[in-house]
Order: C-alpha cells, then structure tokens, then sequence
C-alpha cells in the first residue's frame, strides 16, 4: 500500500530505521515517556503521517498468528488533530491487515478517550469480555493480547464478524461483575499482605467499600450528560490478579459511567467525564482519612501501605498510570488536579 494525501497530509508506509523513530516519538509524545515500555526497538510495520518531513502521527501493526493481527497504536500529534487523520490512519491499518490475511483484528483503546471508542464503533469493532480477549482467539497471539491486557485503563477491541452477530459485550452486569471482583481483591489483601485471616473482612470491605463508594458518587455526575451505563473496567485486570494472588497488592481497577450509546458526542461527554475522576480521586482520600481514624490497629497493620500506594498512582498522570484518576482530572483542568495533588500528598504526610 502506497502514499495517500488527506488534505494537506500524506499518509505513507513506514519503510526505514528513521521513519520508525520519527513515528515513535510523536507517539510519545501523545502518551507520554513511559509508553516506552511498550514501544520496542525493533522494526515496525505501520503507517505514518506527515507533511513532507514533519511526522505528525502514526499507526502501528503486528502479525500475531496466520489470522489475526493487531493494530497496537494508533495517534496523532495535537497540532494536527481536526483533520480526520486518527479516522485515515484506523482505515489505512485496518486495509493493511486486510490486505495480510488477518481478519481478527484486534486494537488497544484507551477506556476515557471517548473520540477513539467512536471512531473505532463506528469501524466495527466491539470490545469482548476480558476472558473473551485472552482466551477466545489463537493461542499463538496470547502473548502477545496478554501483554497487552496489563494496561490499565485501555481496553481491548476487536474486529470480528463472531463477536458483533453475537452482541457479546462485557457491559452485561458490569456493576455486579467490579463488586465482586473488588471482594476477591479485599481477600487476596487479606490472606497475603494484612498479617493473615483475621483482617480478611476488612480488607474485603475495604477495597469493595472504596469501589462501592466510587460507583455512587460518579453516578449522579455522569446522570447529568444523560442517560448512561457502567463500563466495568478491562485492562488491568490480570496484572490485579496476578499482584493479589502472588504479593497481597491492590492494583486498582475501577471502571466508569459512560453515555449509554455506543457512539456519543465524545468534547460533550469530556465534561462528565473530568468531573466523574475527580469525585471519586477525593472519595478516595475521605475513605483513606476515615480508615485510619476508624480502624488504626488495621491501618498500622498493612492497610496503610495499601491505600498509600493506591492514592499515589492516582496523582501520576503518565503511563502506566493513565488510566488512573489523576490522568483523566489533567485532561480536563490543571487546577483540579493541582488540587487533587496537594491533598492527596497532604493525606499521606498529615493524616
């Protein structure tokens, strides 16, 4: 597939070692230094945007077994948004994968960045159950869709005429599903991490009271947009499980209250969406301030830790930790989120 023009855009193949590292860097700068991580060095087979030398964004593939392939990354640098260069770069991608064979065509989307959840809705995709994602395609790609599950915040999508005829979605009882998920991570807390069993009630309450807390104060805010359902939370949740069962770590997954129809008005939406992480970034904190007045000996037994660990991923706003509170109250206003900042550090250190 040869060079394409959008506008004053062009879109090209990525053919060299230089082109890869020029599409690389817009990438982080979109996502931030910590996408790195997951950005290896080796060659990419992709598509890039620009204007003549200037890269401007990119779509980045990968082969994962004979029939499936992945879209990994797909951006474009800010100053070049507004030109339907995310949509061109999605099509390019999906046209590509087309092209190789690979009908199952899977893609990483960020769970809050609602232009992208449309743009790929409306390209077909829909997005499977975790345990649909890790274990209902090849094995050969498990690897590979495993890796990519631990992000959290993002969730898995896929192109796949199975799952769309079927209508399988993960919304299907998603409050009830987050509950008990937070009740089996209160009790890996408890059994590995708070000095043994008799602090496994509490720790169970602890993580499904934050989680329940969290659920009641987002509702009434996001109510507001309209009508609206829970999107329980996809990616993270095997690295939860994983820290839970092997170190007695709570790695917070939480989910949130999304505009009921599958494509919305995404800059009409952001409002909500801003105010939502911020409620629960400081219900967090009153949990994190009663727990330590109501249950001191727990507190100073393990439970401090814990909660510590979890108000300080809220306030990092860069990858892995995207997909937090912090990150989301950032893209919608610095000054709630110096707010938010000054509190959280001041809980910790004067609490």
């Amino acid at each position: 597939m040869g060079e394409q023009h959008v506008g004053t855009y062009s879109i090209s193949p990525i053919r060299t070692p230089e082109e890869g590292s020029k599409t690389k860097a817009v990438a982080r700068r979109v996502f931030g230094a910590g996408v790195s991580l997951l950005l290896s060095g080796k060659r990419k087979w992709g598509f890039y945007a620009h204007v003549e030398a200037d890269v401007v964004g990119g779509v980045l593939l990968e082969k994962m077994s004979a029939t499936e392939g992945l879209l990994a990354w797909i951006f474009v640098d800010p100053k070049a948004q507004g030109h339907r260069l995310g949509a061109r770069l999605l099509e390019t991608g999906m046209r590509a994968m087309d092209d190789e064979g690979l009908k199952t065509q899977f893609s990483l989307v960020r769970a809050d960045n609602t232009a992208s959840w449309n743009m790929f809705a409306k390209n077909g995709y829909t997005r499977p159950s975790v345990l649909r994602s890790l274990f209902g395609y090849s094995i050969k790609g498990f690897p590979k869709r495993f890796v990519y599950s631990l992000a959290t915040g993002y969730g898995t999508w896929v192109r796949d005429s199975a799952v769309r005829d079927a209508g399988i979605h993960p919304r299907s009882r998603a409050v009830l599903k987050t509950l008990l998920f937070s009740l089996f991570v209160g009790a890996a807390l408890s059994l590995f991490s708070l000095r043994g069993i008799e602090f496994f009630w509490i720790g169970m309450a602890m993580v499904a009271g934050v989680t329940a807390v969290r659920l009641l104060v987002a509702y009434p805010i996001a109510r507001a947009s309209g009508p609206v359902r829970f999107d329980a939370p996809q990616g993270g949740i095997p690295l939860s499980v994983i820290l839970a069962l092997a170190f007695g770590s709570w790695w917070p997954t939480f989910g949130f209250f999304v505009p009921k129809q599958d494509i919305w008005r995404d800059r009409e939406f952001a409002t909500y969406n801003g105010l939502q992480a911020f409620a629960t970034w400081m219900s967090l904190l009153l949990v994190y301030v009663a727990t330590r007045h109501l249950l001191p000996v727990a507190f100073s037994a393990g439970l401090e830790i814990v909660l510590d660990l979890v108000i300080i991923y809220q306030v990092i706003p860069f990858y892995p930790f995207d997909g937090m509170d912090g990150a989301k109250v950032l893209q919608y206003s610095r000054i709630l989120y110096a707010i938010g900042a000054v509190l959280s550090v001041g809980a910790i250190i004067f609490v």
